[in-house]
């Protein structure tokens, strides 16, 4: 076990000793690191916990601080800019967020947990992405790669079969590793195929799990609107109705002028409460996103409960008007034209719908 992290305890010792140019961050508690993993479904490996737990990121410079007097950390040949910089935990969260939005090594359709961790860039004008992917369904910690640019594409290469390993190379370069590629399987693909890391990425998350991953995320930004909509969705999924209405509650009361939270809170007092008060959640969405066929749908469902047939039926012809394929519309207005006693028109949405779902 000291042997996993006999170089996270030698660069504790190097710090502790305010070795020139070390310039590494304050401990940070372990919590708020486990909270980011759970929160983004990924699993960190240990060595790279305890890395952050007691150093938060930082750098060995390449120069002694007088040689940064006068610059900022980022600019061309100030400290950051010119040293392999370890990411602290707010830049991981942010670049970790950056790259998943655009899938970042992955194709454009992937839509699973995001499994490609950042933890280091190169110096210089390139700032190359040093990175290990999520723990998760591996038998050994997460090796570490190093992505190169080239062509507009990436190349990317196993530099360290584990993060104490990687920060071996670092302490003994003085901060400049030579970034040659390990002697077994360097490949990121045959790693990424070996390992089935999209596999595990794409596993689907039960409620409980997309539950707890919210729950973690609102650990980390308390505020996040989208976040307590989005478990309010899963707690009603899985039938904890007042968790569900509390979370859509919080929401609205973040942003009162987004339709798609009273939409929620609607849908799930329609489904399980009363319609007349489902409603008005329901028109407040609407007057805020007239144009949302969603959302002129599911007030059509209301009024339909209400027997409000008229008003029913002028939502979903209004839904369909923005998109005359709209399958959910076309299902209430074939009940509304029933319970309207119009079934000419009634069977003939049902041919309709029946011609564009096969």
């Amino acid at each position: 076990m000291a042997e996993q992290f006999s170089n996270i305890i030698k660069l504790e010792e190097r710090v502790s000793q305010k070795t020139p140019k070390y310039k590494f961050n304050t401990r940070l508690a372990r919590k708020e690191i486990e909270a980011f993993g759970k929160a983004y479904g990924i699993s960190l490996s240990e060595s790279y916990i305890q890395f952050l737990e007691r150093f938060n990121g930082g750098m060995i410079q390449e120069d002694e601080d007088y040689m940064y007097l006068d610059m900022t950390d980022w600019e061309p040949d100030g400290p950051k800019w010119s040293s392999f910089y370890f990411y602290d935990f707010e830049e991981l969260m942010d670049k970790y967020s950056g790259l998943s939005l655009v899938n970042w090594l992955l194709n454009d359709d992937f839509e699973g947990t995001y499994p490609i961790i950042p933890i280091c860039k190169t110096p210089g004008p390139d700032q190359d992405i040093i990175f290990m992917v999520s723990n998760k369904g591996l038998e050994k910690e997460s090796p570490v790669f190093l992505s190169v640019s080239g062509s507009g594409k990436y190349f990317c290469t196993k530099i360290a079969r584990d993060f104490n390993t990687f920060l071996g190379y670092y302490i003994e370069s003085d901060g400049f590793p030579a970034m040659l590629a390990d002697d077994i399987e360097p490949s990121w693909q045959v790693f990424m195929e070996k390992n089935q890391i999209l596999k595990i990425a794409n596993k689907k998350e039960s409620y409980s799990e997309s539950i707890t991953r919210n729950s973690a995320h609102l650990q980390l930004f308390p505020e996040d609107k989208w976040t307590y909509c989005e478990r309010g969705n899963f707690y009603m999924f899985d039938g904890q109705l007042e968790l569900a209405l509390a979370d859509f509650n919080k929401a609205i009361e973040l942003d009162e002028n987004e339709g798609f939270f009273y939409h929620c809170r609607g849908d799930l007092i329609l489904d399980h409460g009363n319609p007349r008060k489902a409603l008005i959640d329901l028109d407040i969405a609407v007057n805020i996103e007239p144009d949302n066929k969603m959302f002129l749908k599911r007030r059509a469902d209301a009024f339909l409960k209400l027997n409000m047939l008229e008003k029913a039926l002028e939502d979903c012809t209004m839904a369909l008007a923005l998109d005359n394929k709209y399958t959910l519309a076309l299902y209430t207005r074939i009940r509304v034209y029933k319970a309207l006693g119009e079934d000419e028109k009634a069977d003939a949405d049902t041919e309709f719908l029946d011609s564009i779902v096969e």
